[in-house]
């Protein structure tokens, strides 16, 4: 099998988050360890108001190319509430995806936004699997793996899942309290990819709501007779609105079809 073919393969389980996992200068930055939150033994508090629809996630994630052994470091920030769920990366913008398929994103330094529809994305060829933006896995994919042993913890208890094969090996271990993965590690004969949670903390509907708010919107349908603006020609030139292509990339960065992946609008 060639290695595209096994990178399209892996995004199929895995969404990776964002177009060529740009490097974040936050990515060495010291993170507080949830180890005794979802240790059997701690006296770390639980939070009741971290839930399954509404929390702030960070995760540490690696990237390792076996042939160089060079690491890219990112770290993503999920912030999540009821049906809709925010992505960070970096500094420079964040992206929002409803469960009805909207999607839109945010540029602060500018307070500008660029808002697509349902039916914007699929004319630019966007097909994405919303379970999948939700959980980072979906539950196709999980459904693919073997499960392992549980482990009861004080706040959240945790699930093995694993999948060997000639191509790759999968390994995952589940928070089933919050549908989201707490270790991730994809790893084949290229690369291997390494999700690690790293902070969970509750988020409240004002602070969730001030995350978006005061910010100058524009439909994506309206882009084209937009471009004498400078923030559209600017963002247009450096590739974040691009018309007529797919928009997602692989771990390696390069563009793929079909949806696979993060998008980069």
């Amino acid at each position: 099998m060639t290695h595209k073919l096994i990178v399209k393969r892996l995004t199929n389980i895995l969404f990776l988050g964002f177009s060529a996992l740009l490097v974040s200068p936050l990515a060495h930055a010291a993170q507080p360890n949830i180890t005794s939150y979802i240790a059997t033994n701690s006296g770390a508090q639980c939070d009741s108001n971290i839930t399954s629809t509404q929390y702030q996630a960070t995760y540490q994630i690696t990237t390792t190319d076996h042939h160089s052994n060079a690491q890219q470091h990112v770290t993503l920030t999920l912030t999540r509430l009821n049906d809709r769920i925010l992505y960070q990366h970096n500094e420079v913008s964040f992206e929002a995806w409803n469960k009805n398929g909207e999607y839109v994103r945010y540029f602060p330094a500018q307070k500008r936004s660029i808002s697509y529809r349902r039916g914007d994305l699929l004319a630019l060829n966007i097909d994405t699997d919303l379970d999948r933006q939700f959980h980072i896995i979906s539950k196709h994919g999980l459904s693919q793996l073997s499960q392992g042993s549980t482990m009861t913890g004080k706040c959240l208890n945790q699930q093995q899942f694993v999948s060997r094969d000639a191509e790759q090996n999968v390994a995952v271990t589940w928070l089933p309290q919050m549908a989201l993965p707490n270790v991730l590690t994809v790893d084949n004969r290229y690369q291997s990819i390494h999700y690690k949670l790293t902070e969970l903390k509750a988020i409240s509907k004002d602070l969730f709501n001030q995350r978006i708010g005061g910010y100058q919107d524009l439909d994506f349908a309206d882009v084209g007779d937009s471009e004498s603006d400078p923030f559209i020609a600017k963002m247009i030139t450096q590739g974040f609105i691009q018309h007529g292509s797919s928009g997602f990339y692989n771990a390696d960065g390069q563009m793929i079809d079909g949806g696979h992946g993060g998008h980069q609008h």
